[in-house]
């Protein structure tokens, strides 16, 4: 199927699990994110600022600063590049694109001295470990960049045996997926 297509169809899903589900599901996916050699052993994790929809990862945030580990959260950079910046809760932002909250100034990490990124996506496909992501490219383009473990959080509504979407060349598989159900893709 079409990426756009697909994307519009599985964003009106996300957006028919209901508040009380949608809480349920992210305690059991932070449970047993936490649980993850990968997280335990990271010292420095990028994490996006989930928006709408999305798993709300401020409570994934809160709980890794409180565990000590430096957290970095991207900022979008022109020619559809990003960069990570270091983030505290005093770390002043500003809302960008789609609405989404980035950092205003802050240290930026180098993509090779990152430990673990948890990627963002509409959708993912526990065969191979693929991701739709938004459209922007932003995060293949990245993924490249940096040996992190790629690690997805995602709700079971986003899970497919198979791939839904096209799979191009430029798309980078994952290492591992987390859903309410527990692990359901590790490579």
């Amino acid at each position: 199927m079409n990426k756009n297509i697909f994307r519009q169809t599985q964003i009106k899903r996300l957006n028919q699990i209901d508040i009380t589900s949608k809480r349920a599901k992210e305690a059991l996916i932070l449970e047993s994110f936490f649980d993850q050699h990968e997280v335990k052993n990271a010292r420095k994790l990028a994490i996006t600022m989930s928006h709408g929809f999305e798993l709300d990862t401020a409570p994934i945030i809160q709980r890794l600063i409180e565990n000590g580990k430096c957290v970095y959260v991207p900022r979008t950079l022109p020619e559809r590049q990003m960069e990570f910046v270091e983030y505290n809760l005093n770390t002043p932002m500003q809302p960008k694109f789609q609405g989404i909250l980035e950092p205003v100034g802050g240290n930026v990490v180098r993509p090779e001295a990152l430990d673990l990124i948890i990627v963002p996506g509409l959708a993912y496909e526990v065969s191979n470990g693929y991701r739709l992501g938004f459209g922007g490219g932003y995060y293949d383009r990245y993924l490249k960049k940096t040996p992190a473990s790629k690690i997805v959080l995602a709700f079971s509504e986003q899970i497919y045996s198979d791939p839904q979407w096209d799979v191009e060349p430029f798309d980078v598989p994952l290492e591992k997926i987390i859903t309410e159900e527990g692990v359901r893709f590790e490579r």
